[in-house]
Protein backbone atom coordinates (compact mmCIF):
# COMPACT_ATOMS: atom_id res chain seq x y z
CA UNK A 1 0.00 0.00 0.00
CA UNK A 2 1.39 3.36 -1.46
CA UNK A 3 2.25 5.79 2.09
CA UNK A 4 1.42 9.52 1.61
CA UNK A 5 4.04 11.70 3.15
CA UNK A 6 2.47 14.26 5.99
CA UNK A 7 1.87 17.76 4.54
CA UNK A 8 3.67 20.20 6.11
CA UNK A 9 3.69 24.18 5.46
CA UNK A 10 6.58 26.31 5.00
CA UNK A 11 6.91 29.85 5.97
CA UNK A 12 9.33 30.80 2.74
CA UNK A 13 10.11 34.16 3.72
CA UNK A 14 10.93 33.70 7.32
CA UNK A 15 13.39 30.65 5.94
CA UNK A 16 15.14 32.72 3.79
CA UNK A 17 15.50 35.67 6.09
CA UNK A 18 16.58 33.85 8.87
CA UNK A 19 17.73 35.50 11.67
CA UNK A 20 16.86 39.04 9.50
CA UNK A 21 19.27 38.06 6.84
CA UNK A 22 19.59 40.64 4.17
CA UNK A 23 19.29 40.01 1.34
CA UNK A 24 16.99 37.02 2.26
CA UNK A 25 19.21 33.66 1.54
CA UNK A 26 17.84 31.09 -1.18
CA UNK A 27 20.38 28.72 -0.11
CA UNK A 28 18.02 28.71 3.38
CA UNK A 29 15.14 27.72 0.87
CA UNK A 30 17.40 25.21 -0.50
CA UNK A 31 18.65 23.76 2.46
CA UNK A 32 14.97 23.48 4.14
CA UNK A 33 14.06 21.48 0.93
CA UNK A 34 17.06 19.22 0.57
CA UNK A 35 16.80 18.13 4.65
CA UNK A 36 12.90 17.59 4.70
CA UNK A 37 11.69 16.55 0.93
CA UNK A 38 11.98 13.12 1.59
CA UNK A 39 10.01 12.81 4.65
CA UNK A 40 7.27 15.24 4.16
CA UNK A 41 4.62 16.96 1.47
CA UNK A 42 6.09 20.79 1.51
CA UNK A 43 4.02 23.40 1.20
CA UNK A 44 5.98 26.82 0.68
CA UNK A 45 4.21 29.71 0.92
CA UNK A 46 6.20 33.34 0.24
CA UNK A 47 5.18 37.24 0.76
CA UNK A 48 5.12 38.70 -2.61
CA UNK A 49 7.70 40.84 -1.61
CA UNK A 50 10.25 38.11 -1.53
CA UNK A 51 10.74 38.05 -5.38
CA UNK A 52 11.91 41.77 -5.12
CA UNK A 53 14.79 40.84 -2.57
CA UNK A 54 16.11 37.25 -2.82
CA UNK A 55 19.87 37.07 -3.33
CA UNK A 56 19.10 34.78 -6.72
CA UNK A 57 16.77 35.66 -8.07
CA UNK A 58 16.58 32.45 -10.80
CA UNK A 59 16.66 29.73 -8.75
CA UNK A 60 13.51 31.47 -6.70
CA UNK A 61 12.01 31.42 -9.78
CA UNK A 62 12.71 27.72 -10.28
CA UNK A 63 11.26 26.77 -7.12
CA UNK A 64 8.15 29.52 -8.41
CA UNK A 65 7.26 28.13 -11.95
CA UNK A 66 7.54 24.66 -10.68
CA UNK A 67 4.96 25.70 -7.93
CA UNK A 68 7.45 24.38 -5.15
CA UNK A 69 6.56 28.16 -3.69
CA UNK A 70 3.53 29.80 -3.86
CA UNK A 71 3.45 33.53 -3.36
CA UNK A 72 0.37 35.40 -1.33
CA UNK A 73 -0.85 37.90 -3.89
CA UNK A 74 0.30 41.46 -2.72
CA UNK A 75 -1.89 42.74 -0.28
CA UNK A 76 -2.02 39.70 1.16
CA UNK A 77 0.72 38.50 4.17
CA UNK A 78 1.50 35.07 3.54
CA UNK A 79 0.95 34.13 7.47
CA UNK A 80 -2.54 34.62 6.55
CA UNK A 81 -2.15 32.09 4.25
CA UNK A 82 0.21 29.81 6.16
CA UNK A 83 -2.61 29.81 8.55
CA UNK A 84 -5.57 29.40 6.80
CA UNK A 85 -3.87 26.02 4.46
CA UNK A 86 -2.36 24.40 8.36
CA UNK A 87 -6.16 24.59 9.93
CA UNK A 88 -7.82 23.50 6.17
CA UNK A 89 -5.37 20.69 6.02
CA UNK A 90 -4.87 20.19 9.74
CA UNK A 91 -0.71 20.09 9.40
CA UNK A 92 2.04 22.15 11.27
CA UNK A 93 3.81 25.56 10.10
CA UNK A 94 7.53 25.41 10.33
CA UNK A 95 8.00 29.31 10.78
CA UNK A 96 9.79 30.87 13.43
CA UNK A 97 7.52 34.12 13.77
CA UNK A 98 5.01 33.69 16.54
CA UNK A 99 2.18 34.89 14.17
CA UNK A 100 1.15 36.87 16.98
CA UNK A 101 -0.36 39.47 14.63
CA UNK A 102 -2.94 37.05 13.58
CA UNK A 103 -4.40 35.36 16.49
CA UNK A 104 -7.78 36.39 15.83
CA UNK A 105 -7.59 33.78 12.74
CA UNK A 106 -5.69 30.89 14.98
CA UNK A 107 -8.35 28.57 16.48
CA UNK A 108 -6.68 28.85 19.89
CA UNK A 109 -2.91 28.93 21.77
CA UNK A 110 -2.56 25.21 22.17
CA UNK A 111 -3.35 24.74 18.82
CA UNK A 112 -0.75 26.98 17.75
CA UNK A 113 1.73 25.22 19.88
CA UNK A 114 0.71 21.99 18.44
CA UNK A 115 0.84 23.40 14.96
CA UNK A 116 4.29 25.79 15.02
CA UNK A 117 7.32 24.21 14.50
CA UNK A 118 10.75 26.38 14.44
CA UNK A 119 13.91 25.71 13.30
CA UNK A 120 17.39 26.72 12.97
CA UNK A 121 20.39 27.11 10.19
CA UNK A 122 23.39 25.83 11.71
CA UNK A 123 26.08 25.23 9.98
CA UNK A 124 24.07 25.07 6.62
CA UNK A 125 22.38 22.40 8.22
CA UNK A 126 18.64 23.00 8.77
CA UNK A 127 17.10 22.18 11.80
CA UNK A 128 13.12 21.50 13.13
CA UNK A 129 12.14 21.14 16.99
CA UNK A 130 8.94 19.11 17.06
CA UNK A 131 6.74 19.18 20.11
CA UNK A 132 7.04 16.45 21.69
Amino acid sequence: MLKLKPKIITDISNIAGYYNEFPPKIKNIDNMYNTLKYKYWIIGIADWQLYNCIDNLESYKYYLKRRIILEAPPGIKADILLIMKAIQDDCPIITNDNLRDHEDLIPSISWLKNHRIPFDIINGEFRIYLSK
